[in-house]
């Protein structure tokens, strides 16, 4: 049994914004504007997404040339070697299990500041169910969930972000002069995390219609994700004070408030279910076909690469996944660390990036006739801009702003914990993967010699 190609255009776009629309990004939003003066975060915003298209094109090359749902983690391996491929996988399906964790975290703060009798831990775990539920139902059903509710996000963001600017009208604090380079650059380096998982649409090309989706999808999710998200930066920093905005988990439920009063809150919270059904059926949706995809190359246990017999979904992956996040929403709901996932997140997305940039170049050394569907333009000048600019955003994102020290410590945890993450996978994969390929060729093996064998045919004597 194989996965079915029945994902359009529309969905593919929409996976790729699915896991950048969650409500942890308003926080994140606001850290970006901290690092910059008045209301110039779109600078900042908008620079990041620009970056994020050169590296969008690396995915597009590689995904081009292998196109399987472990591609991000087949053409690490075809320019390194399997096992760097195997921890930096692993790292990649980690990213939507904090993502989650985050944006549980400020889920229930939203809940608490509009219906303070709710218990929020019970809405988390009905959302995480039914979108687990609707996954293992189908990629048709989860495809149109997250069309629906993504495209949603962008229309309603986009919306209110007009009004309230029109409402001001358009008076902004020097919306064209960022401040410190430093700030500024930092500013782009936390700004990264808002287009976190553009590249989860690759897990999905086993399943497109035409593997053209995937680049143009890519590119679709980051320019919708920067015009929306830029607008959204101006429209809540020109409304209140960006200090007030910055002390709380929840901005956009002040924003909202301040336009809209009471009726707003209301508005926010309706906005925050839509954002999480968004991230969490975009996480589920891509990062099950990835551990599907890892599970059926004996990485992970072959448990995990089961298929539903009347779905053709990989419902193991999808339930293991299930489980994982609703054990780190509790760890993020009980500790609150939810700007420690903001720093790391966009730390794991630029080792990511650096190294597709470096797989690109490698791979056009070492195997320069293969069959590139997508080529990047101009030769070998944008893998090496991808490779410089996201390797230099990786250390501002752990370098304390001199105008910003609160987040120094929230800096260094991030840092630690992406270490000890790292350190944990690299010893699965020395270790654990080693002992589970072993365990499966003896069975095999077990299996064959238990195998009855058939009597010789002697009627031709």
């Amino acid at each position: 049994m194989k996965l079915r190609r029945q994902v359009p255009r529309r969905t593919v776009i929409s996976s790729g914004a699915g896991l950048a629309l969650a409500t942890v990004a308003y926080t994140s939003n606001m850290q970006v504007a901290s690092y910059v003066a008045g209301d110039s975060a779109w600078i900042a915003i908008l620079t990041a997404g620009i970056i994020s298209i050169f590296a969008s094109f690396c995915f597009s090359e590689l995904v081009g040339m292998y196109p399987t749902a472990a591609g991000i983690k087949l053409f690490i391996e075809k320019a390194f070697n399997e096992r760097a491929a195997l921890i930096l996988a692993g790292l990649y399906v980690t990213i939507s299990v904090f993502v989650v964790g985050a944006e549980t975290y400020i889920l229930s703060n939203v809940f608490q500041a509009a219906v303070p009798g709710v218990p929020m831990l019970f809405w988390i775990f009905l959302i995480l169910t039914i979108i687990a539920l609707m996954n293992i139902r189908g990629i048709t059903l989860a495809g149109n969930a997250q069309d629906l509710t993504a495209y949603f996000m962008f229309a309603s963001l986009l919306a209110v972000s007009l009004y309230a600017l029109f409402r001001g009208g358009f008076a902004l604090e020097s919306p064209l002069q960022p401040g410190e380079p430093m700030g500024f650059l930092q500013a782009v380096a936390v700004g990264i995390f808002l287009y976190l998982g553009f590249e989860w649409v690759t897990p999905l090309v086993e399943e497109v219609t035409d593997f053209k989706l995937i680049p143009q999808g890519m590119l679709g999710a980051v320019g919708l994700l920067a015009v929306t998200y830029a607008l959204f930066s101006v429209a809540m920093t020109s409304t209140v004070a960006k200090e007030l905005l910055a002390s709380t988990p929840i901005p956009h439920v002040l924003f909202a408030r301040e336009i809209f009063g009471p009726v707003g809150v209301g508005f926010m919270l309706l906005m925050s279910l839509v954002a999480s059904i968004t991230t969490f059926n975009a996480g589920l949706m891509t990062a099950s076909r990835f551990v599907y995809a890892l599970s059926r190359d004996r990485a992970l246990p072959v448990a995990l690469s089961r298929l539903h017999p009347s779905y053709a979904t990989p419902w193991a992956a999808i339930l293991f996944l299930f489980l994982i996040a609703g054990t780190v929403s509790m760890a993020i709901y009980l500790t609150g660390a939810y700007k420690v996932l903001i720093f790391m997140g966009a730390a794991v997305e630029c080792i990511l990036y650096v190294v597709v940039a470096l797989a690109v170049l490698n791979l056009r050394r070492r195997e320069p006739g293969r069959e590139r569907p997508f080529r990047i333009p101009g030769g070998p000048t944008i893998p090496v801009v991808v490779a410089l600019i996201y390797g230099a955003l990786l250390l501002l994102v752990f370098v304390p702003d001199p105008s910003n020290p609160g987040d120094a410590p929230e800096q260094l945890a991030a840092l630690v914990t992406l270490v000890l993450t790292l350190a944990g996978i690299a010893l699965y994969v020395f270790l654990g993967v080693p002992r589970l390929r072993a365990a499966y060729a003896a069975r095999r093996a077990a299996r064959r010699r238990r195998r009855p064998r058939r009597p010789k045919d002697t009627s031709a004597n």
